[in-house]
Parts: C-alpha cells; sequence; structure tokens
C-alpha cells in the first residue's frame, strides 16, 4: 500500500478510504440524507414533470467534468472483467447484498445477465445501447448470442477512443462485424444519423439520469424503434420524490455529476408516454449501488500511485474521494430502500 502517497495527500487534507476522517465524514452525509428521505416519506405519487425543458441540462460540462476523466483514472476502480460504470448485482436481499462474498467482477457479470433477462433478449435482435461506457455490456452480448447486432453511441470522447482502440484488435469481441460504433450527443437527429425504424431494442444502462426530459428522449427512441419494438433502462432512482434531487443547481449532485437528476421511481412508471406502454418495472436496492461504490473507492485509494501525482493533483483527487462518500451515502439510508436503481421495460405501440 503506498503510504507515503497516503501522508502527502492527508497533508493536504485528503483523507484515504477507511480513515477515521472519511468514515465520520460518511456517517454524517448518512444521517442528512436519512432526514431527508424521512422528510419526503410517502410522496412518490406527487407529480413530477418529465416533460418540460431540453432533453438534457449539461451535457457538454458532464461528458468533459466527469466521464473524460482520463482511462488511467478509471482503471484504478472499475473492475478489470467488465469496466462498467453502472451498478453491480450482488443480491435482491440488502442484507445478502451487504454481506455478499463475489467480487465486483463477478457482481458486475450478474448485472448484465439481470438486466439481459428483463429486456427479454432472444439473441437474435439488432439492438442500439445509448451511452455504452466501456463497451462490455456489449462484448458481453457478442459473446453470448451469435447472431445479434449491436450499435452502441457514446458523447464521452474518451470512451469513443477507447472503443475505436478495441474495435482495431483484431483479438477483442468488439472487432466484429456484428457491432457499429458511433459518436456523438443524443438529439433530434440521431435516427437520421443511426437509422429510423432500424432497432428492435433500444436499451440505456446509466445513462437516463442524464436526461432531464424523458418526452423527448422517448421521442427519438420512438423514432428509432421497429413495430412493437422495445425499449429498456436502468438508472438511479429515488422511493420518494426528493425536490432537491430533481434540481442539479440545488444539490451536491450538480457539483459532482452535471446536469444529473434523480427521479422517484414510479415517475416513470405510471408517465403515460408517447407511442409506448409499460411492460415491467423493478426497484433494484440500493445497498447493491453501496456495495459497488465501497468496493471502487477501495480499489481507487488501492491504485492512487497509478494516478496521483502525475495523472491527477490533489484537488481532483479530493473531488472523486468526495464523491465516492456522498454517492455512498445517498443508498445507504434506510437498507437501501429509499434510493436504488430502476429497471424499466416498455413496449412501442402498434
Amino acid at each position: 500500500m503506498p503510504t507515503d502517497i497516503y501522508n502527502k495527500l492527508e497533508k493536504k487534507g485528503v483523507f484515504r478510504f477507511g480513515s477515521d476522517e472519511l468514515d465520520i465524514f460518511e456517517k454524517r452525509l448518512a444521517i442528512y440524507f436519512t432526514r431527508e428521505y424521512k422528510l419526503h416519506k410517502n410522496t412518490e405519487n406527487k407529480s413530477v414533470s418529465l416533460d418540460e425543458g431540453p432533453l438534457a441540462l449539461d451535457p457538454e460540462d458532464l461528458a468533459n467534468f466527469h466521464y473524460d476523466e482520463g482511462i488511467p483514472f478509471f482503471r484504478t476502480f472499475l473492475d478489470k472483467e467488465t469496466m462498467s460504470y453502472t451498478m453491480a448485482f450482488f443480491d435482491n436481499v440488502p442484507e445478502k447484498a451487504l454481506t455478499s462474498k463475489k467480487t465486483i467482477d463477478e457482481a458486475q457479470l450478474e448485472k448484465f445477465k439481470l438486466i439481459t433477462t428483463r429486456m427479454k433478449i432472444k439473441g437474435n435482435e439488432k439492438l442500439l445501447n445509448l451511452g455504452c461506457g466501456f463497451g462490455y455490456f456489449e462484448s458481453f452480448l457478442l459473446n453470448a448470442y451469435p447472431e445479434i447486432q449491436i450499435t452502441s453511441i457514446t458523447h464521452s470522447k474518451d470512451q469513443y477512443e477507447f472503443l475505436v482502440s478495441r474495435i482495431s484488435d483484431s483479438n477483442d469481441e468488439l472487432s466484429s462485424d456484428r457491432f457499429s460504433l458511433f459518436f456523438g450527443e443524443l438529439d433530434n437527429d440521431t435516427s437520421s444519423l443511426l437509422g429510423k425504424n432500424e432497432y428492435d431494442v433500444v436499451c440505456s444502462v446509466g445513462l437516463v439520469e442524464q436526461i432531464n426530459n424523458l418526452q423527448i428522449f422517448f421521442g427519438i427512441i420512438n423514432e428509432l424503434l421497429v413495430e412493437n419494438g422495445r425499449t429498456f433502462h436502468h438508472l438511479i432512482v429515488s422511493r420518494d420524490v426528493i425536490p432537491q434531487f430533481l434540481h442539479p443547481e440545488k444539490t451536491l449532485i450538480g457539483d459532482y455529476f452535471p446536469g444529473g437528476i434523480i427521479l422517484p421511481f414510479s415517475a416513470i412508471k405510471n408517465y403515460k408516454f408517447d407511442n409506448f406502454e409499460i411492460s415491467d418495472a423493478w426497484f433494484v436496492n440500493g445497498i447493491n449501488y453501496w456495495q459497488t461504490l465501497n468496493k471502487w473507492h477501495d480499489n481507487f485509494w488501492n491504485n492512487m500511485h497509478m494516478i496521483y501525482p502525475e495523472q491527477m493533483n490533489s484537488k481532483r483527487v479530493d473531488h472523486w474521494n468526495k464523491y465516492f462518500v456522498l454517492c455512498k451515502a445517498i443508498f445507504f439510508p434506510e437498507n437501501g430502500q429509499a434510493c436504488g436503481n430502476g429497471q424499466y421495460l416498455f413496449y412501442k405501440k402498434s
């Protein structure tokens, strides 16, 4: 363990994973969120607007400030098997998720399996993944289903360059002629770029937190899907309506994840989208994300020598250190029942 690096950062007021100072900070944040959740208890059916304003609030800032931090940085904490920057799945039961012996690699693969099942993948579909990250969900699907065809899009320059390098490697799954990659932001021209009425399935895993106007979002998806096609989305949700979670400028979330919004689980489930009917919705207990973040946070500090000080200065280390703590504090209260992940399956109306 690079104790000399820990000592240097501690002198700058940046405390490592497992330190008393950081544990106290996390517990205080968890107490704060517990109070907020209790204050807004039983408000999940309160009306929440999903059809006002632009598609996204700060897409450029989010890409530049968060997702384009650099591949070396993301390698410090993400698992080596999937490099998945979304919740891993440990168990449906929060107590079992908290004490699970699964590695982060194993739990991420379990997440992929769960999503694939709930997405009702048969294996012969033409699938579009919106916001594909580092492309390992694509690897999983290409390996599992020899007939599936996948198109993916990202708005992160770092992710796009990483994916291009994977495509150029003939030994990589993404070099398959069943995979296509696009760079760009989602907008009204997306269907012209990717193909109108082209896809059997359109999905996103960890993208909708970035979307401000879901009516516009689903309108774009409608143009992409074939008749009777389906769309699946996995995103962070709260159980109740937490007003500041709907306005990133009013909460710390906006400081770390520009434009990010946490919607109540029922808001998406009950909303009447044009051209779509909901088939199923699932709430995934937040302890799964707490466990994921805790393992990421631990990895981040164990690999600090990979990025500090050459790749990342102490100010950015402090930024991400507090980001991990903030996110963990959001998911831990009420045994993971207050905030977790929502998964939704919709069908396009004929």
